[in-house]
């Protein structure tokens, strides 16, 4: 009876699951699995103020660029977190050339490799969403497109 009662409250969970949006929790994050170019699994962690986001090429290399010319820590300092979601990107291109590259870079990169995130994730095309939270809820979003914008955020 208890599995019955776990399965049936699972379920609604999944089914009733709906968009990031403001006054989400950050815990909402944590319901998708991320690792590090390395492998390493990750969560968000709670006392996170800020999340990036890059959902294709051009911006999460304009992310990276960004963050090269910072300090090693400079996005715990800032509690923030950059999430590059390559779920369209091909395997093989995956393996062979995106994550020997992203191991070079000394900040950290959260990666995503599931289709539901994109989904329930603002973005629009060409953009980094921007997400920040106050006690432990999405505060704002927007989205950004330069260097310029980019640096502003923080």
């Amino acid at each position: 009876m208890k599995k019955i009662l776990l399965l049936l409250i699972t379920s609604v969970m999944i089914l009733s699951a709906e968009s990031l949006k403001i006054g989400s929790d950050i815990q909402m994050l944590n319901s998708y699995d991320f690792e590090t170019p390395k492998s390493r699994k990750m969560k968000v962690p709670l006392n996170t103020k800020m999340v990036l986001i890059a959902f294709d090429k051009d911006t999460g290399a304009l992310v990276n660029e960004y963050l090269s010319t910072k300090n090693k820590y400079f996005l715990q300092k800032q509690k923030a977190i950059f999430i590059a979601d390559i779920n369209r990107m091909p395997t093989v291109i995956t393996n062979m050339f995106a994550l020997p590259k992203l191991r070079k870079y000394k900040h950290l990169i959260y990666l995503h490799y599931g289709e539901k995130f994109q989904n329930d994730v603002p973005k629009q095309d060409e953009k980094i969403s921007v997400i920040k939270f106050e006690n432990n809820q999405v505060k704002s979003i927007s989205f950004i497109s330069t260097e310029d914008e980019l640096s502003k955020v923080f």
